[in-house]
């Protein structure tokens, strides 16, 4: 049977214990979360938030051109359409 001071020895060995590793696992996940928040902080280009503020930038202006392109085209086909029916309307008025 072990005495009283033998059982406070190994409560205090067993709390010390627990409370280290509870200590080394929230050093631990500081740690990562600030090294992962620093990710999160523009920095000059090489941080993530930097990488897609700079690919949100170029989708637009990729956006952007599609869009000007598009009605580039639109109109292109209208004139070429009419074009079209300019020639249609000569041939068939040459012809009498």
């Amino acid at each position: 049977m072990t005495t009283p001071l033998e059982f406070a020895s190994m409560l205090l060995g067993i709390i010390i214990s627990v409370a280290t590793i509870i200590s080394v696992a929230a050093m631990g996940i500081r740690w990562l979360v600030k090294h992962y928040l620093a990710e999160l902080k523009p920095n000059s280009g090489s941080s993530m938030k930097d990488q897609v503020s700079s690919l949100e930038a170029r989708m637009d202006k990729s956006d952007t051109l599609r869009k000007e392109t598009y009605l580039k085209v639109e109109k292109l086909e209208r004139k070429v359409d009419d074009l079209y029916d300019r020639i249609l309307d000569y041939l068939s008025n040459k012809d009498k």
